[in-house]
């Protein structure tokens, strides 16, 4: 008789979490049960950690610990558990036997290894063996329950050599052995009989236990499909399906699908976890469709890795990575124009059994990277020094180690071909401070691969994603300040995120901050009910336990919003900026830092690529410093700014009239609200001469703002001291100088108005009399008023006029700089 393949529907595999408890175990047969198949086959692995604890209890056997009898005791319970509750406590006396018969070999096999104090890799993948025996029996005699069905051990179909721990499958006779098997149970068995095959497990041609490497079940279910011409492989997991990336890394990933067979082989060698990376070639060597599904969720579509990848409008697929690797650099002039170094140098690796996962080699002939896991590092090392003694000892040629590295690898059958891709990723990378050790491109054009230091494999993975794979521009912010400024703008925020959506914006507030606590939520934070949240979560407020919170974010769009007033907050803007965060604020502090700690932080923004927004410093929700910006970008020159600057100065100096006593009108604004809690610092004009040194150094200037001349409406003697009870009572003595000044101004048909001028290199501040029908003349109530002169605007001033104070306004002018930012992220 020919060795001709049964019919069979679908080879469906369960394992992982799909096995982890009775509960799981019995949805899992319910999802057999369910299925459609005509003949189905059931792949399945160990219960859920059973291995490295069957390994576990080899290894203290192996170091003659006692310890070992307990561990297979824990084993035993658990299948013994398993298996009753599944049966509601009454367990069927043969699949109870069968159990019980494995447990007793497994004791055997662990006494043994521990009188002889070794574990051979063939005493190793006998003891692994028992886990998906031990599966088998238990998950056989839950299915049983509804529907006939057999266990299956596939040491007897599946034929290997005898490379113990990851032996290699010989395909003619398994082939063989698998058509046979399965012809019987089907000629002697119901017509609708589900076999159930222990995974991972094989033996050599004289009866030796081997397994085919870890998370070898995968593979079992494929050598069999293809075996039988399976119309479908099911891989049953715990996820929906192959996503675009790790979710555990990348929030934001979501389930392929449809990928080709190529695709997949790709991201299953560069880290997908769905995938056991050699599952899939004899799948492809007989074209069989490979479907993902999720036993925790069987309704999803899962993923469907087939010659079809069907409609993608993206370029890229996926995302993946390997960690826990190390680059090594062999580079000398020696190597330069020399034939055969490479193959000396992969040959030595290869007889060291090194497993190479990345080349890369500059065309100058100087350097040959590649990268190899850490484990390998102590082989190659050896490889390379004994091949290379003579050049090594001569000084002509090195070998550099970089450890701690993640090859990280974009994959899609839509970038073959495509131009622009490698840009996207290298520019997305670089945007983020992301540094690149080494890259490679393989000549298929659907894997670009690229070595970058473990510490920011997350940031790299969820820049690339985010460059490929997400539509939104996603922005999250840490707002330090929730006071006036700050809890407006949440209001503004939380008011308007359908206007953002619309706009495909997406501003979570992932950390908020006062002088006293913080409260950190990568999730986002409920821009609704943020006060509950802050009192009731919220952590102390201490500097390195907040910038320690901040830096464990790693937001890959992050904004500080600085909505304080705070030189302290000030002082963290380095390390800010450090940890890849951009700067929005209305706080004046930063930009009147001493020329050098300024010039400091504005390079140290440059070098990393990082927005500082600013525009609520000057003028609150007024567009001065863009406007200042658009003016010098167009090429116009400035020769004068000039202005009402001050919004409590504008309110008082509209308000007096030589009637009402100053003081009286100072003391009413601070009630109100309208001057700083000290009113002093209003009156002092030190806000006047932060924002004129802003415009200066924005013009370019190099300026002081001790070089700022300014005149103090405050006495010198109750400049100093806190502001105490009696402070307008004295503050009062001051009013006839101020109305003298008011009357000698009305007798010249003019207004008081306290005025900041730049011009030149010098600027200053101080009341001015202003004639009538001047513009700063017509302020209203709290208004700012700027006029810039300029070449182009040298007879009629360029004007901006508006309210310059309140929370409202200032508010709105750093959701306006959001804004801004968000339209200036990279897309």
């Amino acid at each position: 008789m020919t060795n001709v393949a049964p019919r069979v529907s679908n080879v469906m595999k369960f394992g992982g979490s799909s096995l982890a408890t009775p509960e799981r175990i019995r949805a899992a047969c319910a999802v057999v049960q369910k299925s459609p198949g005509r003949r189905r086959i059931v792949v399945v692995s160990a219960l859920q950690g059973v291995t490295n604890q069957l390994l576990d209890a080899a290894r203290s056997a192996e170091r003659g610990s006692a310890e070992f009898r307990a561990r297979h005791d824990a084993l035993a319970r658990r299948h013994r558990d398993a298996l009753a509750e599944l049966h509601g406590g009454r367990a069927p006396a043969a699949a109870t036997q069968e159990l019980e018969a494995m447990l007793a070999e497994l004791r055997d096999s662990l006494q043994g290894i521990f009188l002889l104090r070794q574990a051979t890799p063939r005493a190793l993948d006998l003891a692994a063996s028992f886990g998906e025996r031990m599966s088998a029996v238990i998950f056989t005699s839950c299915l049983r329950k509804r529907h006939p069905a057999v266990w299956v051990d596939s040491r007897e179909i599946v034929r290997t050599d005898d490379r113990f721990t990851r032996a290699g499958v010989l395909f003619e006779k398994t082939n063989h052995a698998i058509r046979e098997r399965f012809r019987s149970i089907y000629a002697k068995n119901p017509a609708n009989i589900i076999p159930v095959v222990t995974g991972f497990l094989g033996s050599t041609e004289d009866g030796r236990t081997t397994t085919i490497g870890r998370n070898g079940s995968d593979y079992s279910a494929a050598i069999i499909g293809a075996a039988l011409h399976a119309r479908v492989i099911e891989i049953w997991t715990d996820v929906d399906g192959v996503l675009s990336a790790d979710p555990a890394v990348v929030p934001a990933a979501f389930v392929i699908p449809r990928m080709s067979y190529e695709e997949a082989m790709e991201m299953s060698y560069f880290g997908a976890k769905v995938l056991h990376a050699s599952t899939i070639a004899p799948a492809i060597a007989e074209r069989i469709p490979i479907r993902i599904k999720n036993s925790l969720n069987p309704s999803a579509p899962g993923t469907l890795i087939s010659d079809e990848t069907g409609k993608w409008v993206g370029v890229a697929k996926g995302i993946s990575a390997v960690d826990d690797c190390t680059l090594l650099t062999l580079r000398g002039m020696s190597m330069v124009g020399v034939p055969g170094t490479a193959e000396r140098l992969f040959h030595a690796l290869g007889s060291q059994g090194v497993s190479v996962i990345l080349i890369s080699q500059a065309s100058s002939e100087h350097t040959i990277c590649f990268a190899i896991r850490a484990s390998d590092v102590p082989a190659a090392r050896r490889a390379v020094e004994s091949e290379f003694r003579r050049e090594l000892r001569s000084k002509l040629t090195s070998l550099d180690e970089n450890p701690g590295q993640t090859i990280v690898a974009v994959v899609g059958d839509g970038m073959k071909g495509m131009p622009g891709v490698s840009g996207r990723i290298f520019q997305s990378l670089g945007r983020n401070n992301v540094n690149v050790s080494a890259i490679a491109q393989g000549a298929s054009e659907r894997n670009v691969s690229l070595v970058v230091d473990t510490r920011q494999a997350t940031r790299a993975l969820n820049v690339i994603h985010e460059a490929f794979f997400e539509s939104k521009r996603k922005l999250g912010v840490i707002l330090i300040g929730v006071g006036n400024i700050g809890g407006t703008l949440l209001r503004q925020i939380h008011h308007q995120r359908a206007f953002l959506d619309s706009l495909g914006f997406e501003v979570r507030i992932c950390a908020i901050a006062n002088s006293k606590r913080f409260l950190i939520q990568p999730s986002g934070i409920d821009t609704g009910t943020w006060r509950e949240s802050l009192q009731r979560s919220g952590r102390r407020m201490v500097s390195n336990d907040f910038l320690r919170a901040i830096g464990d974010l790693d937001l890959t769009n992050g904004v500080i919003v600085d909505c304080t007033a705070s030189s302290h907050i000030v002082d963290l803007y380095e390390d800010f900026i450090r940890m890849n965060l951009h700067i929005v604020t209305p706080n004046k502090k930063a930009n009147v830092l001493p020329w050098r700690r300024y010039k400091r932080m504005t390079d140290l923004m440059r070098s990393r690529q990082k927005y500082f927004l600013y525009e609520a410093n000057v003028g609150a929700g007024l567009p001065i410093i863009s406007t200042l910006n658009d003016l010098i970008a167009s090429g116009d020159q400035i020769v004068r700014v000039e202005g009402i600057f001050s919004g409590t100065l504008s309110h008082l100096f509209n308000q007096y009239n030589g009637e009402q006593p100053f003081s009286t009108l100072v003391q009413e604004a601070l009630e109100l609200g309208y001057t700083e809690p000290d009113p002093r610092e209003d009156l002092s004009g030190r806000d006047v001469a932060r924002k004129l040194l802003i415009l200066a150094r924005q013009i370019g200037l190099k300026m002081e703002l001790s070089g700022i001349r300014v005149q103090n409406l405050v006495p010198r003697f109750l400049q100093k001291g806190k502001l105490g009870i009696n402070f307008f009572a004295r503050y009062a003595t001051h009013d006839g100088a101020m109305k003298k000044r008011f009357e000698a101004a009305r007798k010249h048909g003019a207004v008081l108005r306290y005025v900041g001028i730049l011009e030149g290199n010098a600027a200053q501040a101080g009341i001015r009399e202003i004639p009538e029908n001047h513009l700063f003349a017509t302020a209203k109530g709290s208004d700012n008023v700027i006029a810039f002169t300029t070449h182009r605007y040298a007879r009629t001033p360029l004007v901006v006029q508006g309210p310059g104070a309140g929370a409202d306004v200032a508010a709105m002018g750093v959701f306006y700089a959001l804004l801004n930012l968000l339209h200036n992220l990279p897309h």
